[in-house]
């Protein structure tokens, strides 16, 4: 479960993954220090394989198709999504860059990310887990209630 979070389809997978973790893992790390990013990153990886896990056990057999499951469970992207929007969560306001150049609120950012997965999940298979994100943005929003002191 925590060793796919360190596989990747292909050379562009990796290079997305890498790039989050980059340039949010580097916020995360200067602010709450390396050991709360690595916290931050296995726990990531570890719901996005659980819910992953949960999708194809409860949500997959209704919409399975020949040939069994479509999408693996290969990536960082739980544990980067978790990443990216905890740093999303801390600052809203801040202004991202979609695709490195097109400057977008990070609101709105994490409002696409998650209807994304959202709409994965809703569709089923395709080559990108949808549950596994949601279950890095969820280890993201629980991250955000601990630090505010929600939780």
């Amino acid at each position: 479960m925590l060793t796919s979070s360190f596989s990747h389809m292909d050379l562009k997978h990796l290079f997305n993954n890498m790039v989050g973790l980059y340039f949010f893992g580097s916020s995360i790390a200067r602010t709450f220090g390396p050991g709360f990013l690595f916290q931050l990153y296995v726990t990531g990886a570890l719901t996005g394989s659980v819910f992953y896990l949960a999708e194809k056990i409860f949500l997959a057999p209704r919409k399975e198709v020949f040939g069994g499951w479509k999408t693996p469970c290969l990536g960082a992207s739980a544990a980067v999504n978790a990443i990216i929007l905890l740093e999303i969560f801390l600052h809203p306001t801040k202004l991202l860059y979609l695709h490195l150049f097109i400057p977008v609120p990070a609101a709105l950012m994490g409002v696409g990310l998650i209807g994304a997965d959202l709409w994965r999940v809703k569709k089923g298979e395709s080559r990108v887990s949808g549950s596994s994100h949601l279950g890095g943005a969820l280890v993201a929003a629980a991250a955000f209630a601990e630090i505010k002191g929600w939780i």
